[in-house]
């Protein structure tokens, strides 16, 4: 095991480059240039400020939903909502500029680590990864809504299946995860060594309560995208959006790629010109202007981390 996990850590970097690579070269040979441009300059530069500004206030929802399943999991103390807040965009910052879009997350982990007395940073990083799996809980959920509105509408064809599917399977991860430690002597090896790290759940008001965040997270990433679809293509309303955009969120949670590169420009690509007949270049032109507000948002976090002392 120690050598399957020293091979990931020393190519792990190659894979997720060559994952980014290789979804931008697949866009590469869909698109034309000009188009792109053409469409980008129809997001006006208050469309793309109320983009950023959703993305921000993503983070913040996500600092205090952080902060609340501290609580719930019995951390012996947490940071208050502006420090919580500071890490989160320090995250954010790794996240999207690293590949894996984990490592802003072990970054908070191990800061926290002393808020679970000797249990230290295992039970923080437990806790995160807690919160990672609530976030796509919250993406699924969105999803389930922009189908559900869709209606008949929109033909979208095996969509309902894999959704279906993502939504049972994030729900059931949901609902397990208060009971991890219990179920971990069911699971395999290195699956029971990470439930068995979880701590146990001490109020289930407050695991609820994080619940409710995460989707409060992921409306308002939805909202973002919107915006910037909305201007690119104007006949494509809230509730279309939620087709695409909660599934490009999902692709952060890929470790093979830099922040969802290049994989959520094709589920943008894809779903666009598959469900809306949107021009590939349009739809191109959203996910990147998207992109561009994460790398905006996380630019924050990158000047909070160089002026923290700490």
């Amino acid at each position: 095991m120690k050598a399957e996990r020293s091979a990931w850590q020393r190519w792990g970097w190659v894979l997720r480059w060559l994952g980014t690579a290789a979804g931008i070269a697949y866009i590469a040979t869909l698109i034309d240039v000009d188009d792109v441009k053409s469409a980008a300059g129809r997001i006006s530069a208050g469309a793309m400020g109320l983009a950023i500004v959703f993305v921000a206030l993503n983070v913040v929802a996500g600092a205090q939903r952080w902060r609340v399943l501290l609580t719930a999991y019995g951390a012996l103390a947490r940071p208050d909502l502006v420090r919580a807040t500071q890490l989160y965009f320090i995250s954010f910052f790794y996240n999207n500029y690293l590949p894996g879009a984990v490592a802003g997350d072990v970054v908070r982990g191990v800061v926290t680590r002393d808020v679970f007395g000797d249990r230290g940073a295992t039970a923080g990083l437990a806790v995160v990864l807690v919160e990672r799996a609530l976030g796509l809980f919250g993406v699924f959920l969105l999803l389930a809504v922009g189908l559900a509105a869709a209606g008949n509408a929109v033909d979208t064809g095996s969509l309902w299946v894999w959704s279906g599917l993502g939504i049972a399977g994030s729900f059931a991860l949901v609902l397990a995860l208060p009971f991890s430690r219990r179920l971990g002597r069911f699971l395999p090896g290195r699956l029971r060594e990470i439930a068995e790290r979880v701590p146990e759940l001490s109020s289930v008001g407050s695991f609820v309560s994080a619940a409710i965040l995460s989707v409060t997270t992921q409306v308002l990433i939805a909202l973002a995208g919107y915006v910037l679809l909305h201007a690119v293509e104007p006949r494509v309303d809230l509730g279309a959006s939620l087709l695409i955009v909660p599934l490009a969120a999902a692709t952060t949670f890929l470790p093979i790629t830099v922040g969802g590169a290049g994989a959520r420009e094709a589920v943008y690509v894809t779903l666009g010109a598959s469900l809306f007949l949107m021009p590939r270049s349009d739809a191109l032109a959203a996910s990147l202007a998207l992109w561009g507000a994460h790398l905006v948002v996380g630019a924050v976090g990158g000047v909070v981390q160089l002026l923290s002392r700490r």
